[in-house]
C-alpha cells in the first residue's frame, strides 16, 4: 500500500533527523539519494514531517508515529489517505480530541517583545507561510506574463507593488524570469526594511553582515546610484553575493570576508553614508519556515546572540560620520535581541534612536522582523 511505504519513510527520516542541520537540507539530502520518489510523494513526505515540528514541543510523553498523526490533524485544513491511514493505524486514539497547548508549542513566551501579538504569533506555526518575490520594476510585464502562462496563482501586496507572494512549493528557480533576474526571492518583511533604510543618490553603504546580498539588491533597486561595500564572515555566502549581483547587473560594489565578532578591530580607510547591521540572531520570526526550531532551540543561547549583535553595532561605529544613520535589523521576536539591545545601543554607544518597529508578517503569511534606525551623534 503506498500509505503504508509514505509512512514508514516518514518514520526512519523523523528517528534520523536530531537537527544539527536545517531540516530542508536533510530532506534534500535525502531525497537526492532516493530519487525513485515521485514529486508527489516527495511534497506529501516533506509536509508531513515539517508539520510534526509545527506543534512544537506538545505531547513529548506519545509516540512519534501519534504524534505525527495528532500534528497533521492540527495543521491540515483537509485531510488525505495518508493522514487517514495514519489515524486508522493507531489504536484507542480520539481523532476529534486534538487540544493544542501554546505555550508548549511556543515554550519560549517569557523572551516575546510585548509588541507581538502571542496568541496569532503562536497559531502562525500552524500554517504553511508563503514564497514573496521582488520584482523589478521594469520587468513586471514579463514576470506577470511568465507567472500567467504557467497558470501560477500569484499575489500582489497591495502596498508595496512589487512583492508578489506564491504557495510554498512553486519551482520559482525553474522560471525564465528567476534566471534572468528579474525578480529576487526575498519576504515581505524583508523588503520593507528599505522604508528605514532609504539611500540617497551617490551615497556609499556599509552592508555589514550582507549574507547573500538580498537587502543590498533592494538598495540598488530604490537607489541605482548607492556603493555598496558589503562584508560577511563566510566566503562562500559572499560568492552567492557576487554571483546574484553580476545576474542583476550591478557592479558598483566590493565585497570582503570579514568578521565584525572579532577582538581585533576592523581596519578600513573609508567612511559611509550610512551602515546596515542585519545582525545574526535566534531567527524566532521565521520559525514558521524552519519550525524544527521550535523543537531544537536552546534559549540559552538568546544571550549569546545579544553579545554578538552588540559586538557587531559596537564595531562598525566608528566608521560612521555624525548624523549618518545606522539601520539595525534582525529576524527575531524575542525583546532581548531587539527592545534590549537598542536600550544598551543608546546608552554605551554615540547613537541616537530614531524609531524602532516590528514588521509583522503573520497576517500576510510572512516572516515577522524587527528594524531600528539610530543617527550617529
Amino acid at each position: 500500500m503506498r500509505e503504508a511505504t509514505q509512512l514508514r519513510i516518514i518514520l526512519e527520516l523523523l528517528d534520523t533527523y536530531k537537527g544539527k542541520e536545517p531540516l530542508s537540507r536533510f530532506l534534500k539530502k535525502y531525497f537526492n539519494l532516493n530519487r525513485q520518489l515521485g514529486s508527489r510523494d516527495r511534497k506529501l513526505i516533506q509536509q508531513f514531517i515539517y508539520n510534526y515540528f509545527r506543534i512544537g514541543r506538545m505531547y513529548p510523553e506519545k509516540p512519534v508515529q501519534e504524534r505525527l498523526a495528532i500534528a497533521n490533524k492540527a495543521c491540515r485544513a483537509d485531510t488525505s489517505p495518508l493522514l487517514d491511514y495514519s489515524f486508522r493505524e493507531l489504536k484507542n486514539i480520539d481523532r476529534a480530541a486534538t487540544h493544542l497547548e501554546p505555550d508548549k508549542i511556543f515554550p519560549f513566551g517569557r523572551h516575546l517583545s510585548d509588541s507581538i501579538d502571542k496568541a496569532e504569533f503562536i497559531h502562525s506555526f500552524l500554517v504553511q507561510p508563503r514564497v514573496w518575490i521582488r520584482v523589478r520594476t521594469e520587468f513586471i510585464p514579463q514576470v506577470e506574463k511568465e507567472l500567467t502562462e504557467k497558470e501560477i496563482v500569484f499575489e500582489k501586496d497591495v502596498e508595496t507593488g512589487n512583492a508578489w507572494s506564491v504557495k510554498n512549493s512553486t519551482a520559482l528557480d525553474q522560471l525564465e524570469s528567476f534566471s534572468k533576474g528579474y525578480f529576487e526571492i526575498q519576504d515581505l518583511s524583508s523588503q520593507k526594511t528599505i522604508q528605514l533604510v532609504q539611500p540617497k543618490q551617490g551615497e556609499s553603504w556599509w552592508d555589514a553582515c550582507a549574507g547573500a546580498g538580498g537587502k543590498g539588491l533592494m538598495m540598488t533597486a530604490f537607489e541605482p546610484s548607492v556603493k555598496i561595500f558589503c562584508t560577511d564572515t563566510r566566503e562562500t555566502i559572499l560568492k552567492n553575493l557576487v554571483e546574484r549581483f553580476q545576474k542583476a547587473g550591478f557592479k558598483n560594489y566590493t565585497a570582503k570576508v570579514l568578521d565584525l565578532t572579532a577582538d581585533r578591530k576592523p581596519v578600513l580607510s573609508n567612511h559611509f553614508d550610512g551602515i546596515i547591521t542585519d545582525v545574526p540572531c535566534s531567527g524566532s520570526g521565521t520559525w514558521s519556515r524552519t519550525p524544527e526550531w521550535l523543537t531544537y532551540f536552546d534559549q540559552k543561547s538568546i544571550s549569546k546572540y545579544q553579545q554578538i549583535q552588540r559586538k557587531i553595532v559596537s564595531s562598525v561605529i566608528r566608521f560612521l560620520p555624525e548624523n549618518k544613520p545606522l539601520v539595525y535589523i534582525t529576524c527575531s521576536v524575542f525583546k532581548e535581541e531587539n527592545e534590549d539591545n537598542t536600550g544598551w545601543i543608546t546608552e554605551n554607544l554615540p547613537l541616537k534612536l530614531q524609531t524602532q518597529m516590528y514588521l509583522e508578517g503573520v497576517s500576510k503569511g510572512a516572516d515577522t522582523m524587527f528594524v531600528a534606525r539610530f543617527l550617529r551623534i
